[in-house]
């Protein structure tokens, strides 16, 4: 089975819609931040960064409409883990695109603990 892709956006992007002003995503930062706290999980992904401008480096060959980040894409198709999440990308290829979903994928694809409420 085809390893799991994370997409993130590179830090530090420009939107031309914004002026001059550099950006970063907030729910991309919140998902290096769970892969800081667990390093364990980043040699298990293939963790691919992506331009804010579109098309986002190779995600059109999985994606076709949605290139949100963070995103999770499987190109094998789901797992035990994305089963529920997960929404059909380019032919086999399943992707989890909301930021809360792909957290919750990886806390119980790894059994990482769990945010307190």
């Amino acid at each position: 089975m085809a390893s799991t892709i994370l997409y993130l956006l590179k830090s530090k992007f420009p939107d031309p819609q914004h002026g001059d002003q550099l950006f970063f995503c907030p729910q991309c930062a919140a998902i290096e931040g769970l892969l800081a706290m667990f390093p364990d999980v980043r040699q298990n992904l293939d963790v691919r960064y992506v331009n804010f401008s579109r098309p986002r480096g190779d995600m059109p060959e999985y994606v076709e409409d949605n290139q949100s980040c963070p995103q999770i894409v499987l190109p094998g198709g789901d797992d035990a883990h994305s089963a529920g999440l997960s929404e059909p990308g380019q032919s086999a290829t399943r992707r989890i695109e909301d930021h809360a979903d792909v957290q919750r994928y990886l806390i119980d694809k790894f059994g990482l603990s769990h945010p307190h409420p």
